[in-house]
């Protein structure tokens, strides 16, 4: 009852708890597929110059989808090993995938666990091709693992979970280069904890009632930064109809944000290594944000069925009016996810919601051919994809106030395939003073679209259409960045695990004060599946 005000990242995770997934009660599958592969990469310049580049690419990686009474996981992992052909392509490694797991250890009793690989640009150009340079690029580590307890105890439904989560990047970045900004991401470690008690309209009272309560922290490297959040809260539902009930929350919620200041040197200025700060393990704990209030809502939720649910929420909380909604959809082959969210995030936290929102089945990571990156998001019909590309975009240690909307769809019907993700988000950071280039109170937005298409002619034979575009509209002197493109690929089986891939491509950046590069890429290649 609580989980739709902690994060709005994790919308699709609400889709999948809305309806009861499908095709999971007593199907029994396991598909596990290691494999190797092998492929060739040309990329040419087609505007902004640059030169020819070739690369060799070698990959080794795994897929597995194991469904039955007591696990359901899905697991896309690849490592891609890129061998540069002259002294303009230098060699490079990426690793990228998507891990989700539930494990159910006894009656009402889970223990769940997920991960994320994959690599991002460093030098402000978010999106951007990583073929041509490597200097400016960051690998990305996030993970979770945690057990959930549910029962019934007479009417009343009790919920636990704790979860615990580390998110790591991990680059070569200064404070030189243009777009470039002190105070990079390292790492953190996050620990959330929820429990509830209640029943639903109709069991005790006419009225459902349901009292819950939290607590989440992350301590980050950074500036020995730490988030703490402590609420408690009762919510109400009231049906006034078969399909339609009446909602209302109020509670108390405290969060405080404190961090300690950097070294300085003689001079007085914050001492920066490889792009971020240096601690002064010495100096106190400052307070960056103190938030300590009574937050309320009210709202509506219709169901006209166990396919389709509609939740809207208007109420008060950090001091100001919220808007929250989230609307879902459960077709037979397909899904349907949009949500409006409202809260305080951080990167750590933001990604960790992300990751803990992939689950279900069916789960189609889309992959660029030419690097091996992951383009953004990963689709399912079952409600448990997720877009990874507004945590991505703009990677920042600083905590900020995360507003927007997002929405997903997904839908698998004989041989096509189809998958839209597209969102709009707005970060106002909160920030101390000298101690950022984000200044306290200054705006990011970012909008963003995936798309992908992809058809089957047979069963040896497909092809596929991505297509994706993203405008990072920063805040202060940092750029302004528009990435689009397109790819596709078509597959063809050779033998029973001998397949072989060919691929064109587009790629484009633009950013302030930069000439607008386009670059064209090609790829054929070889896989083999033990």
């Amino acid at each position: 009852m609580t989980r739709y005000w902690i994060s709005g990242a994790s919308f699709v995770a609400l889709a999948a708890a809305a309806v009861p997934a499908l095709a999971q009660d007593a199907q029994r599958r396991m598909d596990v597929t290691p494999y190797i592969g092998i492929d060739q990469v040309v990329m040419a310049p087609l505007k902004g110059g640059g030169d020819v580049l070739t690369y060799t690419n070698v990959t080794a990686g795994l897929t597995a989808e194991v469904q039955n009474r007591r696990v359901e996981a899905v697991v896309d992992v690849q490592y891609n090993h890129s061998f540069g052909w002259g002294s303009q392509a230098p060699d490079q490694d990426v690793l990228s995938g998507i891990a989700s797991a539930r494990v159910n250890l006894a009656r009402g009793l889970s223990l769940n666990a997920g991960g994320l690989a994959t690599r991002v640009r460093t030098d402000g150009l978010s999106g951007a091709t990583s073929l041509n340079d490597n200097s400016f690029t960051s690998q990305v580590y996030a993970g979770y693992i945690g057990p959930s307890y549910t029962t019934q105890v007479g009417d009343f439904t009790v919920n636990g979970s704790y979860q615990l989560g580390y998110a790591r990047v991990e680059d070569s970045v200064n404070a030189d280069f243009l777009g470039g900004r002190a105070g990079s991401f390292a790492d953190s470690w996050t620990h959330s904890l929820l429990g509830s008690v209640g029943f639903g309209p109709g069991t005790v009272l006419p009225v459902g009632l349901t009292a819950s309560a939290g607590y989440n922290r992350e301590d980050a490297s950074q500036l020995d930064q730490r988030f703490e959040n402590a609420w408690g809260r009762l919510d109400a539902t009231l049906p006034v109809s078969r399909t339609v009930a009446l909602l209302g929350g109020i509670g108390y919620e405290k969060i405080e944000i404190s961090q300690r200041s950097p070294q300085l040197t003689d001079e007085g200025v914050p001492l920066i290594r490889n792009g971020r700060y240096v601690t002064d393990k010495s100096s106190p704990r400052a307070l960056v944000y103190n938030f300590d209030d009574i937050i309320w809502d009210v709202g509506v939720l219709w169901r006209p069925s166990r396919r389709t649910s509609l939740t809207a929420r208007v109420g008060e909380r950090y001091g100001g009016m919220t808007y929250q909604g989230s609307f879902t959809w459960q077709g037979q082959d397909s899904s349907f996810g949009l949500m409006v969210f409202d809260g305080i995030d951080s990167f750590g936290r933001m990604i960790m919601a992300d990751v803990a929102a992939v689950s279900g089945s069916s789960l189609n990571v889309v992959r660029n051919p030419f690097t091996g990156d992951l383009t953004g998001c990963a689709f399912s019909t079952t409600g448990g994809g997720q877009c990874f590309n507004d945590s991505l975009s703009g990677i920042t240690d600083a905590n900020f106030r995360y507003r927007g909307v997002a929405a997903q769809y997904a839908l698998r019907r004989g041989p096509w395939g189809w998958g839209l993700g597209a969102g709009y988000s707005q970060r106002k950071f909160i920030t101390p003073q000298g101690q950022s280039v984000l200044i306290s109170g200054s705006r990011d937005q970012n909008w963003y679209g995936n798309g992908s298409v992809s058809y089957m002619f047979s069963d040896s034979d497909s092809i596929d259409l991505v297509t994706y575009i993203n405008y990072f509209d920063a805040s202060g002197d940092r750029l302004d960045v528009l990435n689009f493109g397109a790819f596709t690929s078509y597959y063809k089986n050779l033998t029973r695990r001998l397949s072989a891939s060919a691929s064109v491509g587009l790629d484009g950046v633009q950013a302030d004060d930069f000439e607008t590069i386009i670059s064209a890429l090609g790829q054929v290649g070889l896989r083999y599946s033990f």
